[in-house]
């Protein structure tokens, strides 16, 4: 079997028009995150989909199911997948709404309290890796700036 030989440095693609577009710039930030992050935690912490859903059940407990699914923009299909999947692990119990008896309130157990602590560490280490390069001052304008676009970006 032939092996190839390495080649120089390939000179950075152009990217024209993208390489000023917010969007393609999220959007590549985004992948890189995620690469890193299963790089780093890979086995060693929930998913981020998982994680997320957990945080916010933590955050909001008595949330109901649909509400979570819209602030998550989750469809609510997949969140009810994914409510049953943490529910068949002991990370989160349904129990019917005390004011409308056709209604599901979530909750995390205490296994699920334990592994939102635990990968919160993690992801709090994570995080600070990701925005390193940035000073103080910076990565709190940026979560400015990010907080500001999503909030101007919801359906009105």
């Amino acid at each position: 079997m032939r092996t190839r030989k390495s080649s120089p440095a390939a000179k950075p693609l152009d990217l024209g028009v993208l390489s000023d577009l917010v969007g393609f710039n999220v959007h590549v930030l985004d992948l890189r995150l995620y690469q890193l992050f299963y790089e780093r935690l890979g086995g060693r912490a929930l998913t981020p989909g998982v994680f997320s859903t957990l945080l916010a059940i933590r955050q909001n407990p008595g949330i109901r199911h649909g509400s979570l699914a819209e602030a998550l923009m989750i469809q609510r299909p997949n969140m009810t997948t994914l409510i049953d999947h943490l529910q068949r692990n002991g990370y989160v119990s349904r129990r019917p709404s005390p004011t409308d008896k056709r209604s599901v309130i979530l909750s995390l157990t205490a296994k699920g309290q334990r592994e939102v602590d635990r990968t919160l560490a993690l992801i709090a280490d994570h995080d600070r890796m990701m925005t390193r390069k940035l000073s103080a001052g910076e990565r709190r304008t940026l979560l400015r700036l990010l907080r500001k676009l999503n909030t101007g970006l919801r359906p009105a």
